[in-house]
Order: C-alpha cells, then structure tokens, then sequence
C-alpha cells in the first residue's frame, strides 16, 4: 500500500514539474524582456537624443514582431535620426520616432500615442471621424461655433487624402488609422513634421456646416496645450481631465443627446447589460477586463446564465469602443454564445474601428460560437485578422525624453488558426479558433447628424434586421 502511495505522489510530482516548467517556459517566451538603459547624464540634448535613439535601437530585443526587412529599416530611420539629432524639433524628433516605431506595421507595437501627443502642440478644437468625414466635436468657448462643422480641408488638403499619409507614423489597419488620426488632426506640429502641412503652429480649416452654410477659419495653437484627446465616439460628449485641468473653458455636444444611444448611455460604466424588444438581450463591453467593482468572468457567467434558462431571440453584443483586455476571461462565454439563443435566433456583433485587441479576440470567438447564426453589424474593427501583441502592456520608455513604446512577443491568426508554437501565442494554439474572412454583414453608417440626433445607427440597423427576419418566421 506504501509503494502504491509512493508511486503515485512520485507521479503527482512529476506531472507538477511538467505543468510548473511549461508554465515557466510561457512566462519567458512571452512576458516582454525590457532592456535596461544605463546611461550617464546627458551633456545636452543632442547627446539625450542620442542615448534615446541607442536604447531605441534595442526595441528588436523585447519586440518579436521585426521580419529581417523591417528591421533594416527600423535601423536606417534611426541612422537617419541619429545624424539629424542636433538639428531636428521636438516635433520632428517625436514623430521619427514614431516612425521608427511604426515600421512593423502592427497596432500593438510602437510610441504610445497619448505620451506622443502631450509632447506636441494642440489647436482649440477637438476632431472626430464619422462616416460622412472629419467633424469638429469639441472646442474652447471661443470657437464654440464650430462645434458640428465638417472639415473640407485641413491646410488645403482635403482630410480624406491626409490621414492615409500619417499611416509611417502609426500601426494597425486603415480602420484603426483613420479613426486615432483624429488626433494628429488636433496637433498641427506632428503634421508638420511630418511634411503634410505648410506651418507648424496655425491650420487653416474650410467647414461646412449641416445647414450647407461654408466658412473658413485660421486657428494658432493654444499657448498652453490642454493635451491628448482619445477619438472614441462614446467619449466625445463629455469633459476629459486634461480640459478640466486646463484652466479653459471646453464645449462639447449634448451629452443629453449622444447619452441617449446605447453606445453612449452611462459613459463611465464599462459592462451594461438591458433586454430589447421582440425578445433581444444586449450586452455592452467596453473592455475586456471589467472593473475592481464589477469583475467581467463573474458578470459574464450571470449574464449567461439568465439566458440559458430562457434563450433569447437575439443577443447583441456591443463591443464598439472595447479598447480591448484579457480575452481569457471572456473566452468561454463568447466559445459558446450560440449556446444562448433560440435555435433560429441570431447573435449580433456591434464594432467599429476604435474595437481592439482582446475586443476583436472576443468578436472573432463570438461570431465562431454563433456559426451561421452570427451577424457582424457596424464598422471594420480595428486591426486584420494576423497581428502581434502580448506585451504585456509593459513598455521601453526611452530615458531622457520618457517617450514609452510598447512591443509585441506572440503572434495570431484568427482567420486560419495559429498553430506555429515558435510565434504563435501559445493560448491560441490550444484554443483559438478559425473563423475564416470576415467581413461586416450589415453595415452601419454613422454620421455626425444621427450622432447629434442621438440616433444609434448600428442598433437601429439591428432593429430593423430583427423585424424582417421575426415578420418572415411569423409568416411562413
């Protein structure tokens, strides 16, 4: 009896060591190896530019995203930089930078763009894409006015042709590109420094209002910037810190309005959950991790749980604005969502370019759960199918100028699988999923109007989807 407890505690430990060494060997290979700057006080700026530039260099060592071309480039741009150090702005500098970030291409990897745009200057408006162009969304009292006016073009150029050229600058697909470029928009100097606009430090705007009427306005930088602005529609209808603490007096649109919508009701509640008509259910994740107060697993479970017992119609899930998390802790849930409808029920999934990250991970399980029943509804997300990530959301931040840039270390394919364990992160390898192309459904354009309005065009589309489909069920 000894001997058979002894051979099976032998074998417990054994297998303990097997899971304690693969779990170790995970930690390694994917927790991002950060090299140490050790460097002497600068002399002058020239020299901190130097050193920040020496320990850029070394983002290869923690990032694993470089094919061998790109890291011939990512070197020949800091060749470049590292020849222009005593003679480049602050502004070239930051944006060279971004661009030596940016060259693998890769929306996990690369300068922190809020630590990059608080280094540069800002205009007295705010910007914000929607579907029908570029719209300034917010401004200092003074210009109030031009809250709601389309920008025709942006220093004689029309936005439309602009932003595509910012993309050395700023990794991820066009989605994910075209929506953050309102940032840059708000920042004269960057666009400058990158060569796309004549001066630095004004920007001459023709708008055009919802009314046809057509002005042009001349804005200089504000003297003080009041700093970065996170383009997120659910966002723009209400004051951020760096505007309170600005000492200005910042206008936005009617929250009373763009609250009204479902991506834009309680703004500071990240899960929300409501039923809807003709036996829907909503859920809204604006992240993928939850809050101290409201931990997602346990949130998810229950909201699962309710509909297991009594399947709905519908399910929406919400995952606009979702910056994105920990995509484990909605992995389950989102494998078997088919699970929570009727058997001739459908699962919507609502994105737009600002889903990210573990956001898309949880679309790309949600719409495989659903199989022929998914609906994808709204905008292109904001990356493609392959990227890098897991970084662990720990960055190199270069030691003079503290610019943070964040790197990547493990590989996925949500169109094919990923199943090549030198890359691939190894959480997708054993259960990841294939989901094929995937391409929006049913498309859900968003102007500034409906906006305005408080109309929520990807739920409206919805709506009427559900109508038609529950009109033919009741029929046939």
């Amino acid at each position: 009896m000894l001997r058979i407890v002894l051979i099976i505690l032998g074998v417990l430990g054994v297998i303990s060591l097997v899971i304690a060494g693969a779990f170790g060997a995970f930690l390694w290979k994917f927790t991002p190896h950060i090299p140490e700057a050790s460097y002497g006080e600068p002399a002058d700026r020239t020299e901190a530019r130097l050193q920040d530039l020496d320990y850029l260099r070394r983002m290869p060592e923690a990032d694993k995203s470089f094919s061998d071309d790109e890291l011939i480039t990512f070197n020949a741009l800091i060749d470049d930089l590292e020849a222009r150090a005593s003679t480049m702005t602050e502004a070239e500098f930051v944006m060279g930078v971004s661009a030596a970030g940016a060259v693998t291409e890769n929306g996990h990897s690369g300068v922190s763009m809020s630590g990059t745009m608080n280094r540069l200057n800002s205009l007295p408006v705010r910007f914000y894409w929607f579907d029908d162009g570029l719209h300034i969304v917010r401004a200092r009292a003074e210009h109030a006015d031009l809250i709601g006016m389309r920008v025709v073009t942006y220093g004689g150029v029309a936005p439309e042709a602009l932003y595509p050229q910012m993309d050395a600058f700023f990794g991820g697909n066009d989605a994910f590109l075209r929506q953050n470029s309102a940032s840059f928009f708000a920042a004269p100097a960057s666009l400058h420094a990158a060569g796309l606009v004549a001066v630095p430090d004004e920007v001459t705007l023709d708008l055009v209002g919802l009314d046809g009427e057509v002005s042009t306005e001349t804005l200089p930088v504000e003297t003080e910037p009041t700093g970065f602005f996170g383009a997120q529609r659910n966002a723009v209808s209400r004051p951020y810190r760096t505007e309170d603490d600005s000492g200005h007096d910042w206008r936005f649109l009617d929250p009373a309005m763009t609250q009204a919508t479902w991506f834009g009701r309680y703004p500071e509640q990240a899960l929300w959950s409501d039923t809807l008509e003709r036996g829907g259910a909503y859920w809204r994740m604006r992240n993928v991790f939850g809050n101290e107060d409201t931990p997602l697993p346990g949130w998810l479970d229950d909201q699962a749980a309710a509909l297991r017992d009594d399947p709905a119609e519908y399910l929406v899930l919400d995952l606009r604005a979702n910056e994105g998390g920990d995509y484990t802790r909605a992995m389950q849930v989102a494998r078997n969502i088919g699970e929570l409808i009727t058997q001739n029920g459908r699962v919507y999934v609502l994105t737009d370019g600002d889903t990210f990250s573990a956001g898309i991970v949880t679309a790309f399980y949600a719409l495989h759960g659903a199989g022929e029943r998914a609906v994808l509804v709204g905008a292109p997300m904001g990356d493609d199918m392959q990227f890098w990530a897991e970084g662990g959301g720990t960055p190199m931040r270069l030691p003079n100028s503290d610019i943070r840039v964040y790197v990547s270390t493990g590989y996925h394919d949500w169109e094919n699988g990923c199943s090549d364990w030198s890359r691939c992160f190894w959480i997708n390898t054993l259960f990841g999923v294939a989901v094929g192309q995937v391409e929006v459904d049913l498309p859900a354009a968003l102007t500034f109007a409906d906006y305005a309005r408080g109309i929520d065009t990807g739920m409206e589309a919805i709506f009427a989807a559900e109508a038609e489909r529950q009109g033919h069920q009741a029929t046939e």
